[in-house]
């Protein structure tokens, strides 16, 4: 093998490993983007969750402060009425 041919050897081994340490590179950098990504879902999903539990505390007070305003006069009336 000549001086020409081993170069021309190293330079196809040389081609070969930086298109494997590319790939490689891309790969790590779309893991890492998926990792952000399934974190920011998980942020989300946890968010959701607290602004549900908010939108029942919410309406919970909101339907009993109705129910009490119905039930609050009715019965004042009735004991009014009953007592008669």
């Amino acid at each position: 093998m000549t001086d020409g041919e081993k170069i021309h050897e190293l330079e196809r081994l040389v081609y070969t490993l930086i298109e494997r340490v590319d790939n490689v590179r891309k790969e790590m950098i779309d893991k890492e983007r998926l990792a952000v990504i399934e974190e920011r879902l998980n942020e989300m999903r946890r968010t959701s969750e607290g602004s549900v539990a908010r939108r029942w505390l919410l309406w919970s007070a909101i339907i009993g402060a109705v129910v009490g305003a119905v039930v609050g006069p009715l019965g004042t009336w009735a004991v009014t009425h009953l007592n008669k």
